[in-house]
């Protein structure tokens, strides 16, 4: 009998963080899947400035009423998710490119709350990544 663990154990507590999309993000999507971790997918496309990129993640993660729209908001809300019930999560900023160009240190903000919100779910044994394309400055998924 075959004891290896298998690609879909992957998505683990301690790879929480922040990673750039890899060439084959359906394999990645797949262990997420298979691994019962929630897939979200913000399209940034058309981000242009902090609202409107507050209001794609906050639509993506489909937040109660009452989300205040700001930093401390999103990260409460990204550290929370009680109102999504899965053993992990998988955030994938899709179109991530035209939107960091346009938000400035805005940007540099948003990975700040990302990072924090990983390492938040890594310290409770849960898993949190955020994949984001075009970032070629983060890690590639292990």
């Amino acid at each position: 009998m075959d004891t290896r663990v298998s690609a879909p154990s992957k998505i683990l507590a301690e790879r929480s963080g922040l990673y750039r999309t890899p060439p084959n993000l359906s394999e990645l999507r797949a262990q997420a899947v298979a691994t019962g971790a929630e897939w979200l997918e913000a399209d940034l496309g058309a981000v242009r400035d902090k609202a409107g990129l507050l209001s794609v993640l906050a639509a993506a993660l489909r937040v109660p009423a009452g989300f205040g729209a700001n930093w401390d908001a999103l990260a409460d809300s990204l550290q929370d998710l009680s109102w999504r019930t899965a053993p992990g999560y998988a955030l994938h900023l899709r179109h991530a490119e035209r939107a960091r160009q346009a938000l400035g240190p805005e940007w540099d903000r948003l990975i700040d709350v990302l990072r924090l919100s990983a390492h938040a779910w890594r310290q409770r044994g849960k898993p949190f990544i955020a994949i984001i394309d075009g970032a070629q400055e983060l890690p590639a998924w292990p």
